[in-house]
């Protein structure tokens, strides 16, 4: 659990430093991390969260939604976050 903790850390801290160029164009998506890289956007959580676990498998990845108040997920960012599915 701690090693994906750490993934999830990591991958939050590199979408907040990314969040001013990509909040424009993908404002209410969500993004899937991986390794501190945006992989992709989806419209849902949960299509953002079944992607990531059958690419990297749980907790190797996170999932963090586009808005101007973000919210570290955590645990939940690769277990189906919040917001729409």
């Amino acid at each position: 659990m701690a090693q994906a903790q750490n993934e999830t850390d990591r991958n939050y801290d590199a979408f907040l430093a990314q969040l001013p160029q990509i909040i424009g164009k993908h404002a209410g998506m969500y993004v899937l991390l991986h390794e501190c890289q945006i992989v992709e956007y989806y419209r849902g959580s949960l299509e953002a969260t079944l992607a990531g676990a059958k690419r990297f498998g749980l907790g190797a990845f996170s999932v963090q939604e586009v808005t101007e108040e973000p919210e570290h997920l955590g645990f939940y960012s690769y277990v189906g976050g919040s917001g729409p599915y």
